[in-house]
């Protein structure tokens, strides 16, 4: 890659080819760098790692998306996956059959069984900050209630220091790209199923149901396992933190917001706005596997794709407007959860645990904001969130 001395010195058009997802000095500029490409070459090409093109409107992002035998999903992540993790590295036919055998455990019907305990954890964690009148919305709260209910849901394990290791390994995944901390989860989630295995147990959940799966008729192998287990727990912690801290932030500096998330009805519009407006999950990684055409770019077998979701739902030709909030949208067919047949399994569990950790939230306090001075430290890279948003309030009469 190109060496930039000072990239916030440059203009918009010498920057780009040089973009670089994962540098923070760089993501300072991520929003004028993507209108910049959306409007003028909307299959920008970076030299940054080595070299990769990233898709930044929505109808290319949906033709790449949709397109499984020219772009392949086996390396899912921009800098790689140096383990398998179906479904998300598996390409159409075995895709399929992968998520057929997880399906059930994250549909909307089944989750409805872990509804009380989702409320409970969020409870928990707020008997104990709320008095504090203050604390960090994201490590004290969006982290250990998204932690907690996989813990529950995906793993069904108790061990506080396990659980705690598997989050700082999925942050380093998705902040740094790290190849190391793949391996480090490969070893992690080994563990939760060799104990699940040598128990015996026949639970009707996601571990379970990976350990006893099949895949063209056969039982998956253990590397298989691994993957699988470690896609539904980092995937699940990202996405539904970085919703969680983006969502807050944007109430504790707008207090009109409040009201609106104390309607019951706001997940049902409201919701897919906020996730429009600001995608957790800003990009995947696709490889072209023969020789196309993009927006008039020309691809060949090998190429490296980043397929940018947050991009893609700032395109004025797809959303008016799509710069701001706009909560009166008729239609809102964002791409925060993917699109085509990698679109996030589970989604039904993030929206599931938005809405109810806002609702025992607000039912405990009101008048979020966030203490004058205080800094916000947003993250860099896949994931789009605050790291840090300390936040005050005031404490609702019971």
């Amino acid at each position: 890659m190109t060496t930039i001395n000072d990239p916030a010195a440059l203009q918009v058009e010498d920057l780009a080819p040089h973009f670089d997802l994962f540098d923070p000095v760089h993501s300072e500029r991520l929003w004028e760098v993507l209108a910049y490409a959306r409007k003028s070459c909307p299959v920008l090409k970076t030299d940054a790692d080595e070299g990769y093109y990233i898709v930044t409107r929505y109808d290319d992002l949906r033709a790449v998306l949709e397109d499984a035998e020219t772009y392949s999903s086996e390396q899912a992540g921009l800098r790689g996956v140096p383990i398998p993790m179906p479904p998300l590295t598996e390409d159409p036919p075995r895709h399929i059959e992968y998520r057929r055998a997880l399906n059930k455990y994250l549909s909307r019907s089944f989750l409805g069984r872990y509804t009380g305990d989702v409320h409970e954890t969020a409870r928990e964690l707020l008997d104990d900050l709320v008095p504090r009148g203050g604390f960090d919305f994201m490590t004290d709260y969006a982290v250990p209630f998204t932690s907690r209910n996989l813990a529950r849901v995906v793993l069904d394990d108790s061990n506080a220091e396990r659980i705690q290791r598997a989050i700082a390994i999925a942050t380093r995944i998705s902040s740094e790209g790290d190849p190391q901390a793949f391996f480090d989860m490969a070893a992690l989630a080994e563990e939760f199923l060799r104990d699940r295995a040598a128990s015996g147990s026949q639970r009707d959940d996601v571990l379970s149901a990976i350990v006893n799966g099949t895949v063209q008729g056969r039982p998956l192998t253990l590397e298989e396992q691994v993957g699988a287990t470690m896609i539904m727990f980092t995937g699940g912690l990202d996405t539904t933190k970085a919703a969680l801290g983006n969502i807050a932030r944007h109430l504790a500096e707008d207090p009109g917001l409040e009201q609106r998330l104390r309607d019951p009805e706001w997940v049902k519009a409201d919701l897919d706005e906020f996730l429009r407006y600001e995608s957790p999950i800003t990009f995947m990684a696709r490889t072209v596997t023969r020789d196309t055409e993009l927006a008039g770019c020309p691809l060949k077998p090998g190429d490296r794709v980043a397929v940018h979701y947050a991009s893609a739902n700032r395109d004025d030709s797809r959303f008016g407007q799509a710069d701001r909030l706009d909560f009166d949208r008729e239609r809102n067919p964002h791409a925060a959860f993917g699109l085509g047949p990698h679109r996030c399994i589970g989604m039904h569990f993030a929206r599931l645990q938005i809405e109810i950790a806002f609702k025992e939230l607000l039912s405990r306090v009101t008048n979020l904001r966030i203490p004058a001075g205080a800094d916000v430290e947003t993250a860099v890279g896949i994931v789009l969130s605050p790291e840090h948003l300390p936040v005050t309030f005031d404490v609702r009469e019971p």
